[in-house]
């Protein structure tokens, strides 16, 4: 069988899956504080994590990987997920997410750097038009009355989009030598760890977890983190073992397609013109990069 199928495929379902956490995870954002979020979150994801890790066979871990996961975990994690939800509270869910498309720029820009992957001109006529289609939908969200709280949201999303770019660099040579599913646990377990220590250390930790004695907001939470744990995190991270991290990347920046349904349906967001415009832009340079990334 071609792994890189199976990369394809995994990248595309990992998009899906972080559009519709992206939409879950919106409502409990409302409730919860965003580093209460990634600390009930990574720890629920780390018990389904070890659950399936049990009734697996898993392999050693060599000292480097284990190293670079764990870094990786604590920026993509504990930094990137915090930032995220905390943007996550000042934009809509479609804006957050076509935010986050920069990570594919940024991705790439950093494979080109520190992995050697190598790109022609039209490539870098798809950034553009992610680039393009990115600032459409956010000048759409920057009006008069949102300006102040949008823009802290803009900052909280691109800070976000820098830890976890970086963090999918230093994972990618990790898995060289390890099973997908063993490199989310590592990466999970580091990233929950650092936000638990850090509600210790600035003793917040009872604040952030005194909305989740509501029995129905946490079956909702567990709904939102199957989600994330087994569609965002494992699918993203399969993808990039199988695939060029610029290929995967790229597909998983798909998931704006998906939010545009999704939040129309369950969250009754208005559908600007301007976004719809925006998300054709992206998806066309989208296309660009799969092209010549993929089909030749």
């Amino acid at each position: 069988m071609d792994f890189r199928i199976i990369g394809t495929a995994a990248a595309l379902g990992s998009a899906f899956s972080w559009a519709v956490g992206a939409i879950l995870f919106k409502r409990l954002g409302e409730q919860i504080s965003p580093l209460g979020l990634t600390l009930a979150k990574g720890s629920l994801s780390a018990i389904l994590l070890a659950v399936i890790l049990i009734l697996t066979q898993s392999q050693g871990v060599e000292r480097q990987s284990l190293f670079l996961l764990i870094l990786s975990g604590l920026l993509g994690i504990s930094v990137g997920d915090t930032l995220f939800f905390a943007a996550l509270q000042d934009l809509g869910a479609h804006a957050l997410v076509l935010l986050s498309t920069l990570g594919e720029v940024l991705t790439i820009l950093l494979a080109v750097f520190f992995l050697g992957e190598r790109h022609n001109f039209t490539t870098w006529i798809g950034i553009l038009f992610v680039i393009s289609g990115i600032a459409v939908v956010l000048q759409a969200k920057l009006t008069e009355e949102q300006q102040k709280s949008t823009f802290r949201g803009v900052i909280f999303g691109l800070l976000s989009v820098l830890c976890m770019s970086v963090s999918i660099i230093v994972a990618k040579e990790a898995l060289a030598s390890i099973s997908a599913i063993q490199a989310t646990f590592i990466r999970m377990v580091s990233g929950t760890l650092g936000i638990f220590f850090l509600g210790i250390t600035t003793q917040q930790l009872g604040g952030w977890i005194v909305p989740l004695r509501d029995f129905k907001l946490v079956a909702y939470l567990w709904l939102s983190v199957c989600f994330i744990t087994f569609g965002g995190f494992w699918l993203s991270l399969v993808s990039i073992k199988y695939v060029d991290v610029s290929i995967a990347n790229t597909l998983n920046t798909t998931d704006p397609i998906f939010v545009l349904l999704l939040a129309a349906i369950f969250r009754h967001e208005k559908i600007m013109f301007k976004a719809v415009i925006g998300t054709i832009l992206t998806m066309i340079g989208i296309i660009l990069l799969i092209k010549v990334n993929y089909l030749h």
